[in-house]
C-alpha cells in the first residue's frame, strides 16, 4: 500500500502521534513521512507520504503555499506566542478593537515581509532546535526570514479576539504574526487557536480522521496521482 494519505489531524496531538498511529497500520519497514509540522495546540490538513516512491516527493509540498484560519488574543503575550505558553506580559486595561485599527494592521503585514521565527519553534541554530535552547533559557540570535503573506481576510471581531484566514509562503510562523501585531498595537497577543485550511490545492475538507482508519480501510483513502 503506497501513496498519499490526507489527515484532519486533531488537537492536542504531535504531527509524530499521527505517523505514529499509522504505523501500525502499514507493513514493517514501510517508509512513511509527512509535509510540514503542526503544533500540538493546532488541527488540520496533514499531508502523510507512504512508500519510498512518495516519501521522496515531500519536499514539492513542503515549499507550497499553506492557508489557515486562526484566532489571535490580544492584550495577553506568551514565551511562545501561543495559547501553550507560559504569560509573559499583560495589558492592564480592558481591550476593545475596532475593525479600522485592524484593517491597518492587516495591510501592514501583508505583502513580503521581514519575520522572526519563535524562540519555542523547530528552528534549527547550530545543528539544534530553538526550542532545545528556550527550554534550558540558553540565550541565541534568531535570525529574520523573508516571507510572503498573500491575504489576511478578517472574519469577526469580539472585543480582544479577531479570526482571520490566512494565505502565506512556506516558512510563515502564524504565531510570530500574532506576537508581531500585538507588538505593532502596543498592547501584546498571541495565536489561541489555528487550523491549517490548505496546503497548495489540497483542502482540510477532503481529509479523514485519524479515529476513522484501519486496516482494512486504509486502502480506500490512499492517493497515488495528488499532484502539488
Amino acid at each position: 500500500m503506497n501513496g498519499f494519505l490526507l489527515v484532519n489531524k486533531p488537537k492536542e496531538m504531535t504531527s509524530y502521534d499521527i505517523i505514529r498511529k499509522i504505523k501500525p497500520l502499514l507493513e514493517k519497514k514501510t517508509k512513511i513521512g509527512h509535509s510540514g509540522t503542526l503544533d500540538p495546540f493546532a488541527e488540520g490538513l496533514m499531508i502523510i507520504a507512504i512508500g519510498r516512491a512518495y516519501t521522496k516527493q515531500l519536499n514539492q509540498w513542503l515549499n507550497l503555499d499553506k492557508s489557515y484560519h486562526a484566532e489571535i488574543t490580544f492584550g495577553v503575550e506568551t514565551d511562545s506566542y501561543d495559547c501553550t505558553g507560559n504569560v509573559t506580559q499583560t495589558h492592564p486595561k480592558p481591550i476593545t478593537l475596532t475593525e479600522p485599527e485592524i484593517h491597518e494592521i492587516i495591510k501592514k503585514f501583508t505583502g513580503h515581509i521581514s519575520q522572526t521565527p519563535p524562540i519555542y519553534s523547530a528552528k534549527k541554530i547550530n545543528g539544534k532546535r530553538a526550542y532545545t535552547y528556550a527550554r534550558t533559557n540558553t540565550p541565541i540570535e534568531l535570525n529574520p526570514s523573508n516571507i510572503t503573506i498573500y491575504k489576511i481576510k478578517l472574519l469577526t471581531i469580539e472585543k480582544n479576539k479577531i479570526n482571520v484566514t490566512i494565505h502565506c509562503s512556506k516558512g510563515t510562523y502564524i504565531r510570530s504574526l500574532a506576537h508581531d501585531m500585538g507588538q505593532e498595537l502596543s498592547i501584546g497577543a498571541h495565536l489561541s487557536q489555528l487550523t491549517r485550511t490548505s496546503i497548495g490545492n489540497v483542502s482540510v475538507d477532503t481529509a479523514i480522521s485519524i479515529d476513522d482508519l484501519s486496516k482494512e480501510n486504509l486502502h480506500h483513502y490512499l492517493i497515488e496521482d495528488l499532484i502539488p
